[in-house]
């Protein structure tokens, strides 16, 4: 099956104050660009992706567009919007300014996502209404109560850590948003859940890890110093 054409989101309007910078942690330079760039860079090299819009924190885009507009003009990035409150408000912003029939939402803090996993997820999307990255749990997991006391023990081989992109159908997850209500969510994927959607695992087989530390950064560098 062909992979339709597909807008990509990427969140990239966090803080990252774990990473003890002044910059929003998307525009922290690894190994010598900004962190949502390497991302770009991957979306923007595959043929099915017609339009990409980034999300980053409303005071910087002017700043981002001086600075990187010609590059991102040569990348489809069709649009830059401001980010909201929470995440799933600054992903609905981005919805808004994509008109693809499947659409992907990024995080920018994960800068080595495959371009292999990108065409699996959205054939995946598109295929069954909505898909995501995952990764299986390679440690035993416990659900605990709100006194930290362990109440229970999953089945591990059923556990699956969430990774982006996550895809969807645009209508799937514009149905999902609207019939969401404002609750608030982790990630896109279980609002599809909540309104009673299918989900679909495609599975992580590179690294993909999410930035969150200043070690995750090094890390980070150290791969991508190598490619």
């Amino acid at each position: 099956m062909k992979v339709p054409m597909t807008g990509v989101i990427i969140a990239a309007a966090g803080e990252g104050r774990r990473l003890g910078s002044k910059l929003p942690k998307a525009l922290v330079p690894v190994a010598g660009l900004p962190l949502f760039l390497h991302s770009v860079r991957t979306f923007s090299s595959l043929s099915f992706v017609r339009e990409i819009v980034l999300v980053l924190p409303g005071e910087w885009i002017e700043r981002v567009r001086a600075r990187h507009g010609p590059v991102l003009a040569r990348s489809r990035v069709t649009a830059m919007v401001a980010g909201g409150a929470r995440r799933q408000d600054s992903v609905l912003e981005g919805l808004e300014a994509t008109t693809s029939p499947v659409v992907l939402v990024h995080d920018a803090a994960r800068p080595l996502v495959s371009r292999d996993a990108v065409r699996e997820v959205a054939l995946a999307a598109a295929t069954h209404g909505a898909a995501v990255l995952a990764a299986p749990a390679v440690d035993t997991v416990k659900i605990v109560d709100d006194r930290g006391r362990v109440v229970e023990t999953p089945d591990r081989s059923r556990v699956w850590l969430a990774q982006t992109p996550q895809g969807f159908r645009r209508r799937v997850i514009l149905e999902a948003y609207r019939r969401n209500g404002g609750r608030d969510a982790t990630d896109d994927v279980q609002l599809v859940e909540r309104a009673g959607g299918k989900v679909v695992i495609v599975p992580s087989h590179n690294a993909n890890f999410k930035i969150t530390s200043r070690e995750d950064l090094d890390r980070a560098k150290k791969v991508l110093d190598r490619k």
